[in-house]
């Protein structure tokens, strides 16, 4: 999943992404468990993801926005008022993120 705990950075140009598995480094409250006992990162995926399990380009650009979202706040979670249980409902609503303060309009 792209999500700024699967970022490294090699050197001061230079980022690679990873995905280390579910299991390792993340934060139980930003997870949803399936009925298949997997985990899913719901804070991270597009509204389609989450309704019809749908993954494409459009949902992995939606998840690296919440990406640029958590390197702007320098490493601020999204969504941390929203329990994740919700967060269908809440995106439904047609809800979204606040830009953060010290984001450019540009970006």
């Amino acid at each position: 999943d792209l999500a700024a705990r699967n970022v490294l950075l090699v050197d001061e140009d230079n980022v690679k992404i990873g995905d280390f598995g579910l299991s390792r480094h993340f934060q139980p409250e930003n997870f949803y468990y399936t009925s298949h006992g997997g985990r899913l990162p719901i804070k991270w995926m597009a509204l389609e993801s989450l309704t019809e399990y749908k993954f494409t380009s459009a949902s992995d650009v939606w998840s690296f926005g919440v990406l640029l979202f958590e390197l702007i706040t320098l490493g601020d979670g999204p969504y941390p008022e929203i329990d994740p249980h919700l967060m269908e409902n809440y995106l439904k609503t047609g809800k979204r993120m606040a830009k953060p303060e010290n984001c450019p309009d540009q970006l």
